[in-house]
């Protein structure tokens, strides 16, 4: 057992192995661990019901008609009549607020139709915050758009990190086992060199050198399993399955196609779309302009005609009605232009005014109190914008210091695989020409394949230093 043991472990550790696995390329891999996660596709959901949304308010804000037939009165009697009082009702939210309503009364006895009057009325908003009002609430649902879209976009990115995190760890713990290969081997020769030392079984020395491989050869052994289970499940997770036999070659795992990466230059992206600056921004846009009207000051104007069959009467009305700081005024006149009874001089109507006045002190004090608040606000958003712009500049200093250290790294790195290769390739002149023994190979050749894997973990450092760049900044 512990030659075949053995075996395994020089020939894991040798130039090439009998034993290989079909690896799915680490592009496709990542594909199958996007499809597969469900918060992206809930996040398409959440964008489309933000469209949908979104066009149900330009609907609102749009022209909207209203038909009516009003009360439909059926007099199922003798006389055999019916009245009916149809209207009509269209409105502009998006035009000062326009609306205009005509109404008609009409009525038929016995099979005879008779109409009996009708009525037009208009009204509008000279002064009122609902066109701010209406512009805040379309930028609001057009920003709601951007965000569901933006998540997905945040959510691809977190995804494809988690999936390089995954995949370095992996390629740690393949570096980790074969550093255990070659320990298990080191401890197998020093067992073996103690019992050809003619120690006995029940010798300290025996014991400690046999305690120290059966040590070196469970911890292998758990290496392998954990290792073996946490690749099928990264492949289960990117949809795929994956049949690892224990004594492969494990170095057989190590991906060959994550190539190097050209690194963001943090300093090229617009600082305004920093996200917290970006987002900062955005609702001092917002705040400015649902302040840019006097939400005090409201002034309305309507008007209309009504007609009346009986006694062939007609009249116009105007109104207006107004308010500031709690005094309320309204205003409405009415003249007639038209009447049966007038024109037989039976009596003469005049036009009329109506005329009302309100004042309530109390919505004075309130107003006051909120322009002391939005004073305070406004304060408050630029000191904000102090905070932002500082987080700015610690996280662009924070990430050049990070890609500095890739850098070292990747640098480091080449240095130390050119001079292991020679140190291997001289290793093996002297180990086939029997000058040297299995453990100084094996470690030289250990030391190669470490520093591959190295570079690798680097290569996947600065996909995810890329990231980190890009969820920094928004489009």
């Amino acid at each position: 057992m512990l030659k075949k043991i053995l075996f395994i472990t020089v020939l894991c550790l040798s130039v090439s192995s009998v034993f290989a696995v079909e690896l799915i390329p680490t592009q496709e891999l990542l594909a199958g661990y996007l499809q597969k996660d469900s918060d992206m596709k809930n996040l398409a959901l959440e964008l489309k019901k933000a469209e949908i949304s979104r066009e149900s308010s330009q609907l609102d804000k749009g022209l909207n008609i209203k038909l009516a037939t009003g009360n439909m009165t059926f007099n199922l009697g003798d006389e055999n009549s019916f009245s009916v009082k149809p209207s009509v009702t269209a409105s502009l939210p998006s035009t000062s607020n326009l609306s205009m309503d005509v109404s008609g009364d009409f009525s038929s006895q016995n099979g005879e139709f008779k109409f009996n009057g009708a009525s037009a009325n208009v009204s509008l908003d000279l002064i009122s915050s609902n066109k701010i009002n209406n512009e805040v609430q379309k930028l609001q649902s057009d920003r709601k758009v951007l965000e569901a879209q933006r998540n997905i976009n945040s959510k691809a990115i977190d995804k494809e990190k988690s999936f390089y995190k995954s995949l370095s760890s992996l390629l740690s713990s393949i570096s980790n086992l074969v550093s255990k290969q070659l320990s298990f081997t080191d401890d197998i020769n020093s067992f073996e060199k103690t019992k050809l030392e003619g120690y006995s079984e029940s010798s300290s020395s025996y014991i400690r050198a046999e305690m120290k491989y059966l040590t070196s050869e469970r911890d292998l052994q758990t290496a392998v399993h954990n290792l073996i289970n946490d690749y099928k499940l990264f492949y289960l997770d990117c949809g795929y399955d994956i049949e690892i036999p224990e004594d492969i070659d494990f170095l057989l795992l190590v991906p060959d196609d994550i190539s190097a990466v050209a690194p963001l230059d943090v300093t090229a992206f617009d600082r305004n779309q920093y996200t917290q600056i970006e987002s900062t921004l955005w609702n001092d846009k917002i705040n400015e302009l649902s302040r840019s009207v006097n939400k005090n000051l409201s002034l309305t104007a309507n008007g209309g005609y009504s007609y009346t069959e009986s006694n062939k009467s007609s009249s116009v009305n105007a109104g207006v009605n107004g308010s500031y700081n709690g005094l309320s005024v309204s205003a409405r006149v009415n003249v007639p232009i038209q009447n049966e009874n007038q024109q037989q001089g039976k009596g003469k109507q005049s036009p009329t005014v109506t005329v009302g006045v309100t004042y309530s002190p109390n919505t004075f004090k309130k107003n006051k109190l909120s322009d002391e608040t939005t004073a305070i606000t406004i304060e408050q958003e630029e000191m904000k914008h102090d905070s932002v712009y500082d987080a700015y500049e610690t996280a662009v200093q924070e990430r050049i210091i990070k890609l500095s250290d890739l850098e070292w790294t990747k640098t480091t790195n080449q240095k130390n695989l050119e001079m292991y290769e020679e140190i291997e390739k001289s290793m093996n002149e002297y180990y086939k020409k029997g000058l040297i023994s299995d453990k100084d190979y094996l470690s030289a050749k250990n030391n190669v394949s470490q520093t591959k894997i190295k570079q690798l973990i680097n290569n996947i450092d600065f996909i995810l230093y890329n990231d980190d760049v890009k969820t920094m900044f928004v489009e």
